[in-house]
């Protein structure tokens, strides 16, 4: 199975910090550093004690940290 987390109002894909991270290329704990001190987007909301991204906000993030390295 692939569970996926899907915002019913918006049809978005949410994603945990453990999903970010991996796509971002990043430790889990660094990206939720970077999401705490705004050095990446903030969380959307939190379900059933998950705390969750827009997957469309992570994905502008990255590309934006690429482009910029080069």
């Amino acid at each position: 199975m692939e569970p996926v987390i899907i915002d019913r109002v918006s049809s978005v894909e949410l994603w945990t910090a453990i999903q970010c991270a991996e796509f971002s290329g990043t430790a889990r704990g660094t990206f939720t550093s970077y999401a705490g001190r705004g050095r990446a987007p903030k969380p959307v909301t939190k379900f059933h004690g998950l705390t969750l991204w827009n997957s469309d906000d992570i994905k502008q993030w990255q590309e934006k940290r690429t482009a910029q390295r080069g």
